[in-house]
């Protein structure tokens, strides 16, 4: 169903999704309230009424982005495995966590901007980075850590960023180089089928590295 919002709502996401699409565009150091009211339709002024100005608007594109992110689920489930898990639990486990990734990207009804602002956020060193690092990696990071611990006690913190980035970097380079990727594929998204066929390798692929039965990949 599609969301509907108050005047007052509905003014706020016009600029936050002004602003997200031209962060997403030029960068958040090259976006001005201006630029943002022109964009949105809205006034500079509706911009400090709603959200005290641009380090508010900011964060709100953040959160924005971030809101609807399917990894508090993803941690839920990691944190809710029992030391004891089998071999089977685990590589189910495994499935979870690349197929909850991979709709978060690409099957989320967040705006199309939330990638490549996510994206910039992680090469920032600042107060926006700052609530990314501390609501969405850390505790991300720490689901991952406890998961693969499971599956191998001695596996120190070099391994567990490795097995990390394996299982995950994939996914988000099909986000970040999507329209390079959708051009030399003469595709206008990504399909269902083709989804499907990146989350079975990924999982085969990591189910293999951590010594974890196969699992019959979804029809």
């Amino acid at each position: 169903m599609k969301k509907t919002y108050s005047t007052g709502d509905t003014t706020k996401m016009n600029i936050i999704n002004a602003a997200g699409e031209l962060a997403a565009e030029l960068g958040f150091s090259n976006v001005s309230t201006r630029a943002v009211a022109d964009r949105s339709g809205e006034n500079i002024g509706s911009i400090h009424y709603h959200f005290g100005g641009k380090d508010g608007l900011f964060e709100a594109v953040v959160r924005t982005a971030m809101g609807g992110c399917g990894l508090a689920h993803e941690e839920a489930q990691i944190l809710s495995l029992h030391e004891s898990a089998t071999p089977a639990e685990l590589s189910g486990t495994v499935r979870l966590i690349i197929a909850n990734e991979i709709t978060d990207m690409f099957r989320s009804d967040r705006p199309a901007w939330h990638v490549p602002v996510m994206y910039q956020l992680f090469q920032r060193d600042d107060a926006l980075y700052d609530i990314i690092h501390q609501e969405v990696m850390l505790p991300s990071v720490e689901a991952m850590t406890r998961f693969l611990r499971i599956i191998d006690p001695e596996m120190d913190m070099d391994e567990v960023y490795l097995h990390c980035a394996l299982m995950k970097m994939p996914i988000y380079a099909h986000a970040d180089y999507m329209k390079t990727i959708l051009k030399i594929r003469e595709a206008e998204s990504y399909s269902d089928a083709y989804l499907q066929k990146m989350e079975d390798m990924l999982v085969r692929q990591a189910q293999r590295l951590l010594g974890l039965p196969e699992d019959k990949p979804k029809k």
